[in-house]
């Protein structure tokens, strides 16, 4: 994963915390269902996990080259100024001050919805101290901007808006998202350092 100790949240600091995310890119022929094994080289030999990955044959879900829908997310002004309704991460982060409409085709976007305290896949933790240690990296060159995925992070509330308005059912997402308005990467489930790296250098191109 990257990220420095001072960019670890608590939720990730500790001995269970994630340590690396490895990501790779495969190509598919169609859609459908396939089966990936994953292998990891240890001191102690290759370890290995097996798991499934679903391919539709269309999404819903803004792409690459299209323009996102113009949502007001929160912030401090939305949430009575209650910064634990904007975020569960420990410490909270500062990726609220501005509604992403209100910059949305006016300055390069990195636009991050998790849950870090909530969150069903566990990587939500890992990738939003990625986002914060790269806020950093790009201050003055890109606007973050964190969404969380609960209504009141409460999951017995449903979704967010903003979450439905993109279509989205699963948690993390990343949208790098350039000076015109028009999304240049997306990225699902546990990204690493560098390819949140290059979505944010694709915003700036």
């Amino acid at each position: 994963m990257g990220v420095a100790p001072q960019y670890r949240s608590e939720q990730n600091a500790g001995p269970g915390g994630i340590q690396a995310i490895y990501a790779a890119h495969i190509p598919v022929p169609h859609s459908g269902t396939y089966t990936v094994l994953t292998l990891s080289r240890t001191p102690s030999g290759l370890i290995g996990a097996p798991g499934e990955v679903a391919v539709a044959a269309s999404s819903p879900i803004p792409d690459i080259g299209q323009r996102p829908p113009a949502i007001a997310t929160d912030t401090p002004a939305t949430s009575g100024g209650n910064v634990y309704l904007l975020t569960t991460r420990i410490p909270p982060e500062s990726m609220h001050s501005v509604s992403f409409n209100q910059v949305l085709g006016k300055e390069p976007i990195a636009l991050l919805f998790s849950t870090p305290q909530l969150c069903i896949s566990r990587v939500c933790g890992p990738v939003t101290d990625i986002a914060v240690s790269l806020q950093n990296e790009f201050a003055g060159r890109i606007t973050f901007i964190h969404e969380e995925v609960y209504v009141e992070n409460q999951p017995s509330k449903g979704l967010r808006p903003q979450l439905k308005a993109f279509h989205l059912e699963t948690e993390p997402w990343l949208f790098t998202i350039n000076r015109q308005g028009i999304i240049t990467t997306r990225l699902e489930g546990a990204f690493g350092v560098n390819e949140v790296r290059a979505a944010l250098q694709s915003a700036l191109s």
